[in-house]
């Protein structure tokens, strides 16, 4: 789908009638459809491709944790450069006890069988906040600060 449809874009469609020869003492023949020919504009245009492109290229620029890849693998992010003010920090684990309820049965089942296993960590995961920015960068993007002031 075009990006622009979400703006609720629509092609434009075009119907060209093709009538009969008319016949001068024949009525009916004057105005006779005898067939039509619809096209549609394109969905897709140089801009629309452009546009799918770069959200492609935005979304594989993204890490697992939802930051930017540049950003989280910057040697900037590292804990151990104390001269940027670059930070990341876990918060977790979460736990979904849904899937935990799922793992847990495939465990059980799996117990059936002898086998050595790791620790059950099933159904948690851990989120990753991002604290200050790179060096370079034009500051917060959304306009929000860190600190949980309302400048």
């Amino acid at each position: 789908m075009a990006p622009r449809r979400l703006n609720g874009w629509e092609p434009a469609e075009t119907t060209k009638y093709i009538f009969a020869k008319p016949i001068w003492w024949k009525p009916w023949t004057w105005r006779k459809v005898i067939g039509t020919t619809t096209t549609r504009e394109s969905e897709f245009d140089d801009e629309q491709r452009e546009l799918l492109l770069a959200s492609a290229a935005f979304e594989a620029s993204i890490g697992t944790n939802g930051h930017l890849n540049a950003e989280a693998m910057s040697p900037e992010a590292s804990p151990t450069n104390y001269d940027s003010s670059l930070r990341f920090s876990a918060n977790g684990p979460f736990w979904d006890y849904a899937e935990k309820a799922r793992l847990d049965d495939i465990d059980r089942y799996r117990a059936e069988f002898p086998k050595d296993s790791p620790p059950n960590l099933n159904g948690a995961f851990w989120t990753v906040e991002k604290h200050g920015e790179l060096s370079g960068d034009a500051g917060n993007q959304r306009g929000d600060s860190d600190d949980g002031s309302d400048n």
